[in-house]
């Protein structure tokens, strides 16, 4: 994207039309004579320089120098720079010097003894004065210089600069309307940057394609600046799809200005695909972070859910055995954006949880048919762990185990567990039983519990799970079938074998 003020459009009627690089030939030489001021060891002082020259030559030619300083912006971002190797950190040089200046010379020197008082600077350094002037400011971005530049044919700059003169038209957009036609493939990675970059959206099928309505940057009230910039890193998604068409209503000197443009100016833009963008959302990954330690596991961007004609990619989807709960973190907002929201997530009928941040617009969320955990700034961890424990209660009540899900005298509960992919204590949450008793990680059917009442067990723990292997039964049920038969045990030590039970009676 272009600071505004290298925008080059003009307005015909209510149409903004952005002054495009063709690729003439005049255009590729200029291209051409930029891409040759980046020699390597060059300061960026140099580079600018140069810069000015072939601008002031191309302007008698009627080239908008706009046009060039665009171009060389996009070249510099492009490249690499470095801080000059000093004798002596630039800050220190300067303290010494200013603060000599200051004592011995009354805070100003004339170009007569200017030599004089940086050779006594450089002698309290133990520096030559050459290599004091050389420090003094060489932290400043004039002096950086150049270590590599990008390898950029021109017809490729030219590229690179039509996208960020589309970035730049749409930064002050109200609305964006994106139609595609394009492979469905094509379709899911744009809607993941979409959710990816945090923009406001709705996404609707129509025969044949997908609608997409974006909410610009001038339709918030407040970090404009940042959503704008979110919204320039989608254009690059869009124009490398093989089908689209965007409707853009743009806010430009007070008047309201339509911007249109399609797939066939696909030649415009830069070749091939966009590198995904790296997931850096640290609210996001603290998410992602405290639901894993509460033995959830997070899968960032599941498959979009289909609410009516509409569709929703959530943030997350947690997954904790049985337990499936959707997620969608809330950051920017506007009330008929909220409206739009409510009516979609009406029609879903997965469990979402929406994760909304008072600070960014989320004040009428309340109206949100699903379960909201509001933050300010950090995530409380215990306070979203409680509200993570509630759904999962209230996933597994939807589970009902019964007797006629259980066979045999005595089930480990374990298998059945992983079995059903649930977790153990999901499990027993699950159970609703009659004809079986839960003892420790078993069912153990109530006639087997009978049968034992009336038999006097061993003394020791060692010799009642003797007992309970002649009975076909597993040892590792000994103890809670003691307590459970009304005995007390007693602990002799750390060996459980060793203990020993007591009747009640």
């Amino acid at each position: 994207m272009l600071p505004s003020q290298l925008l080059r459009a003009r307005v015909r009627g209510s149409m903004l039309l952005p002054l495009w690089a063709r690729g003439t030939d005049e255009e590729i030489e200029l291209a051409r004579e930029l891409i040759a001021t980046l020699q390597r060891g060059r300061r960026l002082s140099e580079i600018h320089e140069r810069v000015e020259e072939i601008e002031g030559m191309y302007e008698l030619l009627g080239v908008d120098y706009r046009f060039v300083r665009g171009l060389a912006l996009l070249l510099e971002r492009m490249s690499q720079f470095r801080r000059p190797k000093t004798a002596i950190e630039p800050e220190k040089a300067r303290e010494v010097v200013f603060r000599l200046v200051n004592v011995k010379y009354g805070g100003f020197v004339t170009e007569e003894i200017r030599d004089q008082a940086l050779e006594e600077a450089a002698q309290e350094l133990g520096i030559s004065k050459e290599d004091l002037e050389g420090s003094l400011w060489a932290d400043s971005d004039d002096f950086q210089v150049l270590i590599s530049g990008p390898e950029i044919s021109p017809e490729d700059l030219l590229r690179r600069y039509n996208l960020s003169l589309l970035q730049t038209s749409l930064f002050k957009a109200l609305h964006l309307k994106i139609e595609t036609r394009a492979q469905g493939w094509e379709v899911k990675v744009l809607l993941r940057a979409l959710k990816r970059l945090g923009l406001m959206y709705t996404a609707e099928r129509f025969e044949g394609g997908v609608a997409i309505e974006v909410s610009g940057p001038a339709s918030i009230l407040k970090m404009t600046t940042r959503y704008g910039t979110s919204l320039a890193k989608l254009i690059p998604y869009v124009v490398s799809m093989s089908h689209w068409r965007i409707l853009a209503e743009i806010s430009r000197n007070k008047r309201m200005l339509s911007l249109r443009l399609d797939s066939r100016a696909r030649g415009l833009f830069p070749k091939g695909g966009v590198k995904e963008p790296q997931y850096d959302s640290s609210l996001e990954r603290r998410f992602a972070s405290i639901a894993e330690a509460g033995g959830w596991r997070a899968i960032r961007e599941p498959e979009p859910l289909v609410a009516g004609h509409s569709i929703l990619i959530p943030d997350f989807l947690l997954v904790k055995g049985p337990a499936r709960v959707y997620v969608e973190v809330m950051g920017f907002w506007t009330p008929e954006y909220i409206e739009k929201k409510i009516k979609k997530l009406s029609l879903l009928k997965e469990p979402i949880l929406i994760v909304a941040r008072k600070d960014l617009l989320c004040s009428r969320t309340e109206g949100l048919p699903k379960d909201i955990f509001y933050i300010e700034g950090r995530i409380d961890k215990v306070a979203l762990l409680r509200k993570l424990n509630e759904l999962e209660r209230r996933a597994i009540e939807e589970i009902s185990l019964s007797d006629r899900d259980l066979e045999g005298d005595i089930v480990d509960l374990r298998s059945l567990a992983k079995e059903r992919g649930m977790r153990i204590d999901q499990l027993k949450s699950a159970l609703s039983l009659e004809r079986y008793e839960v003892l420790g990680d078993y069912a153990v059917r109530k006639e087997v519990l009978e049968s034992l009442k009336n038999r006097k067990l061993p003394r020791k723990v060692r010799e009642l799970k003797i007992m309970l292997r002649e009975e076909g039964l597993p040892e590792d049920v000994a103890l809670p079938l003691a307590s459970a038969l009304g005995y007390e045990v007693i602990w002799h030590g750390l060996d459980e074998d060793e203990a020993e039970l007591y009747s009640a009676d």
